[in-house]
């Protein structure tokens, strides 16, 4: 039996568009008139240029969050899934997000898909962990207990995303700051006292030789500076595209001092969160570390995440496979054989996330403590050079006036 895409519009005036299943388009008419919508038109799948587009685009992920919260509760009291769709789109802020709600409400009403599938329509609103996630819920029946997890782990991925931004944010204005200041006095404010200093002292300091030079570089060569930074730019972007590039950057991040440490957890943190997230919502554990390779933005421990899940499906254990190089800590192993061995494979996994759950945020604190005197040490080098650059030949200039 053929299928037609139609558009039809409702009692109130809405414009209606899916597909139907259907003989031929006057049945598609008589059911949608008997459902009180008028058909304004039909075509069938072979004849049709294109299905329907689906809304998709990235979504904020406290947008998210309040979408899959309201799923969780919703869940909980056993309202039904359909009519959870109906009641979110009146409370979430994003247009994107309802838009996007409604088409997965159409799906689910007017297609017979499940939540998971509808969602696989909008892959960039929705990241492979919802819909995973989702799936292995409907799969085993505990949609509600998946849900009240996934709000678990997006809170957790929320908290660790606002702890890296401060720790990396802090450094940057810093920065930002100083750079911006050097630039004002070295490019506009010195150009304008340069004369009167050559003018009035035969020697200049080694300090105004110094800003000089700087300024004078600045001033002529800046496009040089630009193009460099631009052909830095242009290199990562490049680099990344390519396998050995992207691997010897994410190499090169893992492997910095103080910064590297503070990655190699956040990625830890989120092996052992999603891999617990999938195992507790009835996932198997060879397709769980497939899906958590896939969800690390680091390649390298994507690929110890690989090669952990091709030992175990060798029969190693998940300890052994886990002990096969250095990128998992003795934390992760001792938790995961302590699991296997006592069959409570998801509380070992629920204490190793409670841990990086505390050493997160400790790693962050270390990081910005070692930042502060290096950046304060820096930042005020820089100032007290360019304020000597300034100073010393004005007092040279007010000795010799002295003198006379």
């Amino acid at each position: 039996m053929p299928e037609f895409f139609y558009k039809a519009l409702t009692s109130a005036g809405q414009v209606q568009t899916g597909w139907m299943t259907a003989p031929d388009e006057l049945d598609v008419e008589e059911r949608l008139r008997s459902a009180g919508s008028f058909l304004v038109s039909a075509e069938e799948r072979a004849k049709a240029k294109s299905g329907p587009k689906h809304t998709d685009g990235k979504v904020h992920r406290k947008q998210l969050l309040a979408f899959v919260e309201y799923l969780a509760g919703s869940a909980q009291v056993g309202m039904p899934i359909l009519t959870t769709l109906n009641d979110v789109q009146t409370r979430l802020e994003s247009k994107l997000l309802r838009k996007i709600v409604g088409e997965l409400h159409h799906a689910l009403s007017e297609e017979g898909k499940s939540l998971s599938d509808a969602m696989m329509d909008h892959p960039i609103a929705f990241p492979t962990v919802y819909i995973a996630t989702i799936e292995a819920g409907e799969a085993s029946g505990r949609l509600d207990f998946v849900l009240n997890q996934l709000v678990e782990y997006l809170d957790w991925q929320e908290t660790i995303s606002g702890q890296v931004k401060q720790a990396t944010m802090y450094p940057l204005i810093v920065l930002g700051a100083v750079g911006g200041l050097i630039i004002v006095l070295v490019a506009f404010v010195f150009p304008r006292i340069l004369p009167v200093l050559l003018a009035r002292s035969a020697e200049l300091p080694l300090p105004t030789r110094i800003v000089m030079g700087a300024s004078s570089a600045l001033r002529t060569y800046w496009w040089v500076l630009l193009f460099f930074i631009g052909s830095v730019v242009f290199a990562y972007r490049w680099a990344r595209k390519t396998d050995k590039g992207s691997l010897a950057i994410d190499q090169m991040l893992l492997n910095m001092p103080i910064f590297g440490h503070l990655l190699r957890e956040v990625n830890m943190a989120r092996v052992v969160t999603y891999l617990g997230l999938f195992y507790r919502s009835g996932v198997e554990v060879i397709l769980a570390l497939s899906l958590v390779e896939r969800m690390l933005t680091n390649r390298i421990v994507g690929n110890a995440v690989r090669a952990a899940r091709d030992a175990i499906e060798g029969g190693a254990t998940m300890a052994a496979a886990f002990s096969q190089g250095s990128m998992f800590p003795s934390v992760v192993i001792r938790s995961v054989a302590l699991g296997e061995t006592t069959g409570q494979l998801d509380e070992s996994l629920a204490r190793a996330t409670a841990y990086y759950a505390r050493e997160v945020p400790a790693a962050v604190r270390r990081l910005i403590t070692a930042l502060q005197p290096a950046l304060i040490l820096t930042m005020g080098s820089v100032v007290l050079l360019v304020a000597l650059a300034m100073i010393l030949p004005i007092l040279s200039i007010y000795n010799q006036i002295g003198k006379h």
